[in-house]
C-alpha cells in the first residue's frame, strides 16, 4: 500500500494523531534504539486512519489484507517519526520560541471551523474551549502538547537541512517532458501511454488524474440512493416506485436535500460534505454518466437504475471543461518534480538511519497478496 511516507495523517484529523503518545501503558509494539512505541500510541493512530478511510474510501477496508497493510504502514510511520526525532536531538537542532508559537497557532487554527456546520468560528473563547476539550479528551497537558509540536518542528528543520538542501530545481526540459507525458495520458491514447518508460509513467499518472479532476467537465450533485436488498423483479419494481416518490418529494422543495438524504437514502456518505458531491465526466460508467450530465442545473433526474439500486440526482451546479497551457501549469509541475526528488532523498536518508539503528518490532502483520498494494494504490488514485 502506497501511503504518504512522512505525514500519513490528514490535516483535518491532526489532533488525535499528533498527540497520540500521551498515555503511559505497560506494553509496546516496537522499540527504536531502546525508545518505546506504545500500543496505545499505535492503536490510536490506527483507529484515526481507519476512521478516515471509512469516510474517504470505505471500499478499501473490505479487504482484510488492505487493513493489515494500513496497520503496518502506521507502525512504519511511528518508527520513522522516532528515528527523525532522535536524530534531530542528536544533531542539536534548536526550535525558536517564535517557531513554536507559529506551530501551536497553526494547530489551534484548525479549531476555527465548526466540524458540524462547516462555519467559521470567530469567538476566541469558543476556539480555546474546543482546543482544550480535545487536549482533555486525549489526556494531555498543555506542556505535553507543546513538547510534541516542538519535536515536529525540529524534525521539519532536520529534513530541510539534510534533504531539501540537496534538491535542485528541475530544468525547463524536465518539466516540459513531464507535461508532454501528462498530455498523452489525458488524451486517452493507451498505446502511447504504454510506450512511456515506467518511471515517467508512474510520475505522470497521478498528476494527470489530478489535472483531469481540476479541469474536466464536472457537476455538483445531491444524490439519494435506494438500495436493492435481493434484486428480485418484485423488489426492483417496488424500489422504482419508491424512487419516483422520492423524486416528487425533491421537486416539491419542502425539505432540504440533506434532510431528504437522511430520510430516504441508503447511502448517507454525502452528508459528510453537506449533502453534496462532485462528479467528473468520464469517471462513472458511460450510460450513467450520460444520464446525469443531461440533467439541467436545478432539475432532478428520473430514477437511474444501477446493479445495486436506484439513484435520484438533483444537479446543483455544472462546470465546463477547462483547457490549460504549459505556462499555466509549469510552476506546479516543477514543484511536483522537486517533491518527488525530495522524497527520494528522504527515503535514502531514512534507510541510512535505519541501517545505523536498532529497531525491534513486537507485532506481526499478515503478508498482503502480490497485487494488493497495486490495487489499493489504484483505488486511492481514483
Amino acid at each position: 500500500m502506497k501511503i504518504n511516507k512522512l505525514f500519513i495523517i490528514p490535516a483535518v484529523l491532526l489532533i488525535g494523531a499528533t498527540l497520540a503518545d500521551a498515555k503511559v501503558i505497560d506494553s509496546n509494539v516496537a522499540t527504536v534504539n531502546g525508545q518505546a512505541i506504545s500500543s496505545s500510541q499505535y492503536n490510536k493512530m490506527v483507529n484515526t486512519i481507519l476512521e478516515s478511510y471509512k469516510v474517504r474510501n470505505p471500499q478499501i477496508l473490505q479487504d482484510p489484507q488492505n487493513v493489515s497493510a494500513i496497520k503496518q504502514e502506521v507502525l512504519n510511520e511511528l518508527i520513522t517519526e522516532s528515528l527523525l526525532t532522535q536524530n534531530a536531538k542528536k544533531e542539536g537542532i534548536k526550535v525558536k520560541d517564535s517557531e513554536l508559537a507559529d506551530g501551536i497557532n497553526e494547530i489551534k487554527g484548525r479549531f476555527t471551523i465548526d466540524p458540524l456546520t462547516g462555519q467559521r468560528i470567530t469567538d476566541q473563547k469558543q476556539i480555546d474551549a474546543a482546543f482544550n476539550a480535545e487536549l482533555k479528551k486525549e489526556g494531555l497537558t498543555y506542556q505535553q502538547f507543546e513538547a510534541k509540536i516542538k519535536d515536529q518542528i525540529a524534525v521539519r528543520k532536520l529534513i530541510d537541512n539534510v534533504v531539501n538542501s540537496k534538491v535542485s530545481a528541475p530544468t525547463k526540459e524536465q518539466v516540459k517532458s513531464l507535461y508532454d507525458d501528462v498530455i498523452v495520458i489525458m488524451s486517452g491514447d493507451e498505446q502511447k501511454a504504454k510506450a512511456l518508460p515506467k518511471e515517467r509513467l508512474e510520475q505522470a499518472v497521478p498528476l494527470a488524474a489530478k489535472l483531469n479532476q481540476l479541469t474536466a467537465e464536472q457537476i455538483r450533485i445531491s444524490p439519494i440512493f435506494v438500495k436493492f436488498d435481493n434484486n428480485t423483479p418484485a423488489e426492483v419494481k417496488a424500489k422504482e416506485q419508491l424512487a419516483k416518490k422520492i423524486k416528487k418529494e425533491v421537486k416539491k422543495g419542502k425539505q432540504t436535500m440533506p434532510e431528504l438524504i437522511e430520510k430516504y437514502s441508503d447511502d448517507k456518505s454525502p452528508l459528510q460534505t453537506g449533502g453534496e458531491m462532485i462528479l467528473i465526466k468520464g469517471v462513472m460508467p458511460k450510460d450513467f454518466d450520460e444520464k446525469i450530465f443531461a440533467v439541467n442545473v436545478g432539475d432532478v433526474s428520473d430514477p437511474i437504475k444501477t446493479d445495486n439500486g436506484y439513484y435520484i440526482i438533483k444537479v446543483q451546479e455544472k462546470k465546463a471543461k477547462r483547457d490549460f497551457t504549459f505556462e499555466q501549469v509549469a510552476p506546479d509541475m516543477g514543484q511536483y518534480l522537486a517533491a518527488i526528488k525530495m522524497q527520494e532523498e528522504l527515503n535514502s536518508y531514512l534507510n541510512t538511519l535505519k541501517g545505523k539503528s536498532k529497531i525491534k518490532v513486537m507485532i506481526k502483520f499478515d503478508e498482503p497478496a502480490k497485487d494488493t498494494k497495486a490495487e489499493t494504490k489504484k483505488t486511492e488514485a481514483k
